[in-house]
This record gives C-alpha cells, structure tokens and sequence, in this order.
C-alpha cells in the first residue's frame, strides 16, 4: 500500500503500506493514462534532496536550449513494453488488487486507492525478485527511493523523535533496470544488500508481516521515477504524520506479471490472452485485507 507504514498507528485505519502510472508521451502514454486515469497530471515541485518526479524540467524549472546537451527521456517505457517480470511469490492467493478501494491511503481522481498489489502464500515463503536489477533499499529506511516528490526529512524527524522506526515495514526496493522500480513491502527478512545486483527469481526477502499489516504477505508495487503523475497521500497522514504529499504514479503489476487465468482483473486488462481461459470457478470468499 500503503505507505509503509508505521506510523499510522493512529487514527487512519487505513494505514498500510506502502506506498505500486499514467502518460509519459506519444502513444506510451495511453497506455500509462489507462492504468492510473484520474491521476495528476503534473508533479509538484521537488524539495531539495527530494526523489525527482520528471525530467530536468520538473518543478518549474525552464528547459536548456537545444544545444546545451542531450535531451532528457520523454518519459518511462508503456507497460506494455516492458518485459522479464515473474511473481515474488509462486500462486499467491490475491489479498488486494491494485485500484480503487476503501483500503487504500492515497486519493486517485477523489476515490481511495491501493498503490500496489497485495499477495500472501504463508509465513515465512521465500520473496523472489520479480526482475533483475539493483537493490536501492532493504530495511526499514526506504522512504528516500519510493517515489515522493517533495522532501521526507520532516517525516524522519518525527520517526527519531517519537522511535517509531522498528514499526515500519521491512522494505525492499530494486532498479530493474528498464527505467522502473520495484517495491516488495512487509518481510520478516531480507537477503540481499544495498547496492547488490540481482537476478529474475532470486530470493531477496521472507513474506511476513512488519509494519501496519494485518497478516503475512507481499505488498508488491511498480513505478517509474520519469513518471510525470502522481497520486495523493491522505491528507490525515499527511497532516499527523508529516509526511510527502504526493508520490509518483504506480503502475498496475498485472499489467507486467505472467498472465494468471484465476485472477479476474487480469482477464480484464489483458482480454487477448484470457481469450485461452475457461470460465472462472465460483466465487470463493479472498484471504482478507492483509494491507
């Protein structure tokens, strides 16, 4: 979810984790605008230090000459385009979707909205990485690679104030490589260092429940850093907690993940592939939120 977080041991009962896009240009960006319609369009200005929402010219600054350099990415790769993504759990039963929904801490186009998608096999399953790449964080300190566009020092300021960083998830957060990140939130573990590079499947992590989480699972999430969008926190959360306003856009993991006939909103993103499904089997009640 999700803020990853901690802190919301207050009154926000919704909080969760952890903080997983829309246009990025040309025919890319109906594809991303498809997945997070509503978003904003533009980030705001970045506060210094602070993860950049856009290319050079986010946050109101002007644009070089044409002749200053080589021009900055139009914006990250469509979903559709990308590829090498595998589950971090093998057939995980889906606690939480990505989209709208009463569980979610961040606001797309007014409605609640969960930034990720929630998944739970047991306690203690073994996390595998869903892409190769680099590891950016693994621990409890993330925060400076999810994606918020203005500065989280007022948000760590209060978590050394108050010690409330052993509450937050266990976090970790990887380069693919391909211009995206990804976000795998709540394990009990990790295996993997900063600065490591990883394989499509390696274990990284162990599925627990650190954190606001109401049982053991993967909050998996996906994003681009030259993505332009952004989704809302809470203004509560924002307000108690003191955190960043605004994070960059998420994209939909069903969008990436290997095609599942058993999981409904599949079929409904990617209707030429569930052209190969039979029917769904009678609806059986989910796990439980576990956010």
């Amino acid at each position: 979810m999700f803020i990853l977080g901690v802190v919301m041991m207050s009154a926000v009962l919704v909080m969760a984790f952890v903080r997983g896009s829309s246009a990025g240009g040309g025919a890319q960006a109906l594809d991303l605008a498809q997945t997070v319609a509503g978003a904003s369009s533009v980030a705001p200005a970045t506060a210094t230090g602070a993860t950049t929402a856009g290319g050079p010219s986010a946050g109101g600054a002007s644009a070089a000459p044409a002749s200053a350099g080589p021009s900055a990415p139009a914006g990250p790769l469509a979903p559709s385009a990308l590829s090498g993504y595998s589950w971090p759990l093998a057939n995980a039963i889906i606690t939480l979707p990505f989209g709208p929904s009463p569980w979610g801490e961040f606001f797309v186009k007014g409605d609640r909205f969960h930034d990720g998608v929630d998944m739970a096999t047991q306690c203690g399953d073994r996390v595998r990485a869903a892409h190769a790449g680099t590891v950016l964080a693994a621990s409890r300190k993330y925060d400076d690679y999810m994606g918020w566009t203005s500065s989280p020092a007022a948000y760590y300021h209060l978590l050394d104030q108050k010690g409330w960083w052993n509450s937050l998830p266990i976090v970790i957060v990887v380069d693919d490589g391909n211009g995206y990140r990804s976000i795998y939130a709540h394990e009990s573990s990790v295996s993997v260092k900063v600065g490591q590079k990883i394989k499509a499947g390696q274990i990284i992590g162990v599925e627990g429940a650190t954190g606001n989480a109401s049982g053991c699972h993967v909050h998996y999430g996906l994003f681009s850093p030259l993505e332009t969008s952004t989704f809302e926190l809470d203004p509560a959360v924002v307000a108690k907690d003191l955190m960043p306003q605004y994070e960059i856009a998420r994209v939909d993991p069903f969008k990436v993940l290997p095609f599942r006939c058993d999981i409904p909103e599949m079929r409904t993103l990617r209707p030429a592939e569930a052209t190969a499904c039979g029917p769904l089997p009678s609806a059986t009640p989910k796990a439980g939120h576990t956010e």
